[in-house]
């Protein structure tokens, strides 16, 4: 990695399943369109007669001028919006019936925090560019600190995007328009190779008067550098738009003419036409992101002087302030609750806290600019603001107890790669800086503190020494706003969302990569406010909040600051780990679990994502049966999603928000949803996705965390190594596929699929637009020949072989069978599509039947790597764990559990007398099929009459029912068993609840 010290790199993951569902999302939103658009436009533009005032023709005449090599676009609307609603469909998401704005074709892609957003665009680019020949693209972005951002993405993603995409022949430049020299564009515009240009938003809002680029120059031709841009129609990305939502902005995209607009972002402020969404709930379930913890530091006993926090100042419908007070209970207790109050008003009224402690305070003025209140026996109190409580004191607790996390953080991944980063967001930069400039004289209360607590809790433990020696003053560095007056620097409070916000921002982002670097020493970093979007750094796992949380999304964007999975330093470059013992995010905040609970999840609901609840999407990804009741890879889709959602919500197992009510309780005997007949075979998917629907879910107290035992002993016994060199052997795998088997069903598949429609060329004053669908007269039809006698057909031999790997004759043999071929001329790109999918689906049913396994040397897991883990091992949850009661029978005191199937098959394990030993098998235990890479759940030695040793592998599944699994899942099972029937001595089997097989 560019400036890191070792020269590592960072090392990205071409095969992301969702992040490849999200590229193949826009991907398809074009299908049908021709790779040649740009001949096509060329060649038949000529059939219709072009006004000589006509908008296409001065297009073309700019495109001509400026030698613009650009993006051609030229399916008809209704053609995209067919594609839309059939992407929408796929992903679960509310199928629209007609686009968004009749002006601009604008497509959202909702993307959480930290799931890689900026990989998927930038490889998006490279995939518009090989299907379509798209070349000409803007990345706009809201700020120097996420244009900075960006580049370095690029800069860091080059190699990567370069090895996947030489084979296709594509070759790309990158550039940052800085606006400092108009002529930068020239080249974008001009060249044949894809062109990615990344700009800020406010490069391009304003006039002649404040931007170069609407100034004509005379280099350009007497043109503008914005009319270069302009000719080549470019596609635009849209990183965070909800930032560049007002009207200025808006207008100033548009001058772009951008051929469509692709808009990313975790949270839309306007949603245009969604094509995909991974929400928090989704990068959650997916271990996509870090799971949350929180640690609450709190005052206990009574307040020393009346408590008064002010959240809010509204003045309609009359002025009130929303202020967190010390409120007496019915039952006489005193419990901080927020009430509204009006001016003047007596806070001891019996009506607000029922407190003598309040009495004489009143609230004389009210103001909104800035929101604050002024108090009889206080003051001035701003929003956010509290008093009375120990703040001081509890700060410094709040540190103490982010040092002690990362410390033991640090310790447990010693060896790994992996740097430890911890992030502090202060009050005001006093706070830390004090009468101090630098970080080396900072003398604020926060510097103080933290440098006296680091060292107590260092001394307290001999390995915490020997892992931090350095002075506090190297390993912490604060990153703040300055203002440079001369020769003089000082630093200043700001929200976090101005300009003068960007230079620490740049700072920070500059620092990124080096932060990661073990040798640089700097391990805890200090903010002034929640930085923006753009920074985040994977390797932060304590956040602490100095300060109140008083803003509606602070919880969610203080989150995101450290959400994205971390990564370990290898030999090789930087690796992402997603292991669950690792990944974890713990918030160090001075409110209860609960309340940041709560908090967070209102936060998420206002911006439209139910996390903690049932959501109307909640079972669109349910896979659907056949009419054989197989389940297939189609899925639910919205609006079933919707109807069952409206069931229960009629039944009252959920409420209107979308909450799981008391009447929800799967553990009862006969216990049933009462689903329509036509969903009742899906019950159990649809009781356990709602079982999932609570907040503890997605963020846990720290309390509940318990690191699991290692029985060293049991790895070094003769009797566990004979077991796992038996279990743990290596195969090669081969597939016999019977030709005429796959020729007789190949070609039958084909002929019932669904018939593909023939596309029609339209054209007009206004262009040339491809639709899909038959011929509307005779002068179409005379348009379906221009068609055929000026369009290149693809090579659909070559690209049916990349795709299946079968032979050409084998593929020539089937197309012709299938007697459809006279659809391929007519829309070229849908037959190619639909034939994939056919053969790919055929090839994978015969694969699995005709799959031999032969045993050869080697492991797939050794075991001195096991012991090696094992002694790595770190902590978990306890609801994701279950306690073994005979220690001796398993390598843990706790075993990991996914689902309450492996939970009640641990427990059965544990009790059993027969059962000698039982393990959940490592994730890094696999074993290749032909459908992917598999762990299998269980290895179990068990004792038998007449034999001394049974080994066992066991996979734990809800039904033993191959219909109600995924094609993928059975297929996984078929190869299993044979890899284990190889190895000989091995018993596979799946366990379900009705028959264990043990």
């Amino acid at each position: 990695m560019d400036g890191v010290a070792r020269g590592a790199g960072f090392r990205f993951d071409a095969s992301q399943p969702y992040q490849l569902e999200a590229i193949a999302s826009v991907v398809d939103l074009f299908d049908g369109q021709p790779q040649d658009a740009q001949k096509l436009v060329t060649t038949l533009r000529g059939a219709a007669v072009l006004a000589d005032d006509d908008q296409s023709a001065l297009e073309i005449d700019l495109m001509q001028e400026v030698g613009a090599v650009g993006n051609s676009l030229v399916l008809d609307r209704d053609l995209i919006l067919a594609n839309l609603q059939r992407v929408q469909d796929r992903n679960g998401l509310e199928v629209v019936s007609k686009l968004f704005d009749e002006d601009s074709l604008d497509f959202d892609i909702e993307m959480e925090t930290g799931t890689g957003k900026t990989y998927v665009y930038l490889r998006t680019v490279f995939e518009l560019a090989v299907k379509y020949n798209f070349t000409k693209f803007v990345i706009l972005v809201p700020s120097v600190a996420i244009r900075e951002g960006v580049n370095t993405s690029i800069r860091l993603m080059r190699s990567h995007f370069e090895n996947l995409y030489r084979q296709y022949g594509i070759n790309f430049d990158s550039s940052v328009y800085s606006g400092k020299t108009a002529e930068e564009v020239q080249s974008f515009a001009t060249s044949t190779n894809v062109q990615i240009l990344v700009m800020t938003i406010d490069s391009i809002r304003g006039n002649a008067n404040t931007r170069i680029i609407h100034q004509t120059r005379d280099k350009l031709n007497g043109l503008r550098p914005l009319d270069y841009l302009k000719a080549t129609r470019p596609v635009v990305i849209m990183d965070e738009p909800q930032n560049m939502e007002s009207l200025l902005s808006q207008s100033a995209v548009g001058e772009l003419d951008p051929v469509f607009t692709l808009r990313y972002s975790a949270t839309h402020a306007k949603q245009r036409n969604v094509v995909y969404r991974l929400d928090p709930v989704d990068a959650h379930d997916l271990g996509l992101v870090k799971q949350i913890v929180v640690a609450d530091v709190q005052q206990q006993g009574a307040d020393a002087s009346p408590y008064i926090k002010l959240v809010k100042v509204r003045r309609e419908p009359s002025w009130t302030a929303r202020l967190e007070l010390s409120v007496r209970t019915a039952d006489g207790t005193i419990s901080r609750r927020t009430v509204s109050v009006k001016q003047h008003q007596e806070l001891s009224d019996v009506r607000l806290t029922n407190n003598p402690v309040y009495g004489g305070w009143r609230i004389n003025e009210m103001s909104l600019e800035p929101a604050c209140v002024d108090l009889t026996q206080h003051g001035f109190l701003y929003e956010g603001e509290s008093l009375g409580a120990s703040t001081g004191a509890i700060y410094k607790e709040m540190i103490r107890e982010t040092i002690r996390e990362h410390l033991r953080k640090a310790l447990l991944l010693r060896g790994r790669g992996i740097k430890v980063l911890s992030l502090f967001f202060v009050d005001k930069v006093a706070s830390y800086l004090g009468n101090g400039t630098t970080n080396d004289d900072a003398d604020g209360d926060f510097a103080r503190w933290f440098d006296e607590t680091f060292i107590e809790e260092r001394a307290k433990s001999a390995r915490y020494q020997e892992l931090l020696p350095q002075d506090p003053r190297e390993l912490r560095r604060a990153y703040f706003s300055q203002i440079k007056r001369g020769k003089t620097t000082t630093f200043k409070d700001t929200s976090g969302a101005t300009k003068a916000d960007d230079d620490a921002y740049e700072l920070i982002m500059k620092d990124k990569e080096r932060l990661l670097d073990e040798d640089e020493p700097v391990r805890f970093i200090f903010s002034h406010s929640a930085l923006r979007e753009g920074w985040d750094n994977p390797n932060v796992f304590q956040i602490c909040t100095l300060r109140e949380m008083g803003a509606e999304t602070e919880r969610r964007q203080t989150l995101g600051r450290g959400l994205r999975l971390p990564v370990a330093e290898t030999k090789t470059g930087y690796q992402r780990v997603d292991e669950r013992g690792i990944a974890t995010l713990t918030v160090i905040a001075n409110e209860s679990y609960k309340k940041f609970a709560d908090s967070l999840q209102k936060e998420y609901k206002d911006a439209g994502v139910d996390i903690g609840r049932v959501r109307r999407a909640e079972f669109a990804k349910i896979l659907l049966r056949d009419e054989h009741g197989v389940m297939t890879d189609d899925r639910f889709g919205f609006q079933r999603s919707a109807q069952v959602w409206e069931h229960l919500k009629e039944k009252g197992f959920i409420d209107q928000a979308g909450a799981v009510t008391s009447a929800f309780q799967p553990d009862t005997l006969g216990f049933s949803l009462h689903l329509p007949e036509e969903y009742s075979v899906f019950e159990d998917e649809i009781t356990d996705l709602i079982g999932r629907a609570h907040i503890d879910k997605y963020v846990r107290p720290a309390s509940k965390r318990q690191a699991r035992k290692l029985n060293k002993q049991l790895y070094s016994t003769p009797e566990f190594e004979d077991f796992w060199e038996a279990i743990s052997g290596r195969t090669t795998y081969r597939v016999s596929v019977g030709r005429d088997e796959l020729l007789r069903n190949s070609i039958k598949a084909i002929q019932d699929a669904p018939p593909v429609e023939p596309l029609r060329i339209h054209v007009t004053r206004a262009g040339v637009r491809v639709l899909r669908g038959g011929a509307k007269g005779e002068e179409l039809g005379s348009r379906d020949a221009d068609l055929r006698g000026s369009y290149d057909l693809p090579d659909i031999i070559t690209e049916l072989q990349e795709a299946t790997s079968l032979t050409r004759r084998t593929i020539v043999d089937i197309l012709v069978g299938s007697g459809r071929l006279s659809e391929f001329i007519t829309n070229p790109n849908d037959f190619i599509a639909m034939a994939k999918r056919v053969l790919q689906g055929e090839l994978a049913k015969i694969v699995v039947e005709g799959i031999q396994y032969e045993k050869i040397a080697g492991s797939v897991y050794e075991l001195r790597e096991l012991q090696k883990d094992g002694e790595e091992e770190k902590e978990r949850f306890l609801d994701q764990m279950y306690q073994v009661q005979h220690t001796e029978k398993s390598d843990f005191d706790y075993v990991v559990f996914d689902s309450d199937v492996e939970r009640k098959f641990a427990e059965l394990l544990d009790s059993r007398e027969d059962i000698k030993l039982f393990m959940k098998l490592p994730s890094k235990f696999k074993i290749d099929t032909p459908v992917g890479p598999y762990n299998p759940d269980w290895a179990i030695i068990k004792q038998e009459e007449g034999q001394d040793r049974v080994y066992m592998i066991r996979e734990t599944k809800s039904t033993s029912d191959d219909s109600r699994l995924r094609p993928s899942e059975v297929a996984k099972i078929k190869s299993a068993k044979a890899h284990f029937g190889a190895l000989g001595g091995v018993d596979y089997s799946p366990s379900v609840p009705a028959a264990w097989n043990i």
